[in-house]
């Protein structure tokens, strides 16, 4: 990592460290916060903790279905391994996880990596609708508590959003312009660069070709369902918010997604503060949003960091029995 890499992590760390200050310094009876947060049963922490981890397993079956079109078996043991790999190395250096993932896969099941990176992005986009799918169910069911919240967020000037509509265009006519003059060139680096870019177009149409496209779809939701229960069983159990019904908790669940998308490690602070502001605007108290949020936040960061340690000495174990079973 290298020194400006580094000089960022440290300012969005930093920033992510100040804003669960800022909301610690704003519960005035830090007592009652903690009584709030002993009232989460083990029954509670449990099912997030397992609805978390089933969530990683299937992510990394999902990523077997979207390797497969490519024209590479995956093992989907160690697709689990690597996915929960990446979750543990987002968790301290924020959007390393999708690279970190495909390097860790790659050293086991030889794949390219490019190639990876291409059905990464794919997930992502079907993430990304499944997230306003969620949001558009909240604003359906909570519509004035959407406003609300919304409400206190600044809107870009229209010439900013001009300005950055430009700027995407022109750079999006520059890359097609390079790619193009380099597919003619003769230089090892730029054909290198098509190279890549082009093995993450092709990981990107793979869903396309998908022969299994049920089961996709059945891992997309069951992974979403499982984001979600692994936040209801504590909202519906801890002190302050045990009333909170279903739509409702769609909403805070979304609030907080919103939060992880802040490059904080591991979501810290940003997390906690996204989901205190959606208890807030459907009426209830601050200090059930934060005690509800530390425990999600905690629960989460313990789980991704137990399996990804496992996953990493899984995957590490693998690769030193392909070294031994290798002839030199």
């Amino acid at each position: 990592m290298n020194w400006k890499k580094a000089l960022t992590l440290s300012v969005f760390f930093a920033i992510g460290v100040f804003l669960f200050v800022k909301l610690m310094d704003m519960v005035e009876d830090k007592s009652e916060l903690f009584n709030y947060m002993s009232s989460a049963p083990i029954w509670a922490i449990s099912m997030t903790f397992t609805m978390g981890f089933l969530a990683i397993v299937s992510r990394g079956y999902r990523w077997v279905l979207l390797i497969e079109p490519l024209g590479y078996k995956a093992s989907g043991f160690r697709a689990v391994c690597a996915v929960a790999f990446g979750y543990f190395a987002n968790t301290f250096v924020p959007r390393s996880g999708e690279v970190a993932r495909c390097a860790a896969l790659n050293s086991t099941d030889d794949i390219p990596v490019n190639k990876l990176l291409g059905t990464v992005i794919t997930e992502r986009v079907v993430d990304l609708i499944m997230l306003f799918l969620f949001m558009s169910i909240a604003l359906v069911t909570n519509y004035d508590a959407v406003i609300s919240l919304f409400g206190k967020i600044k809107r870009p000037d229209s010439s900013g959003f001009q300005n950055y509509i430009i700027v995407f265009v022109i750079a999006i006519i520059l890359i097609v312009f390079m790619i193009r003059s380099a597919k003619t060139s003769n230089h090892p680096i730029q054909k290198k660069i098509v190279e890549f870019v082009l093995g993450i177009g092709k990981g990107i149409k793979s869903v396309l070709l998908m022969k299994r496209r049920i089961a996709f779809i059945f891992h997309t939701f069951f992974i979403w369902i499982m984001y979600f229960l692994m936040s209801y069983g504590l909202f519906i159990s801890m002190d302050g918010s045990r009333g909170i019904g279903i739509f409702e908790s769609v909403w805070v669940m979304v609030s907080g997604g919103f939060g992880m998308v802040f490059p904080a490690p591991g979501g810290i602070g940003s997390y906690q503060w996204a989901v205190t502001l959606g208890f807030e605007s459907l009426g209830y108290d601050q200090l059930v949003g934060v005690s509800v949020g530390n425990v999600v936040w905690l629960t989460q960061t313990g789980m991704i960091i137990i399996v990804g340690t496992l996953g990493y000495f899984f995957l590490a174990a693998f690769r030193m029995s392909l070294k031994k079973s290798t002839p030199e």
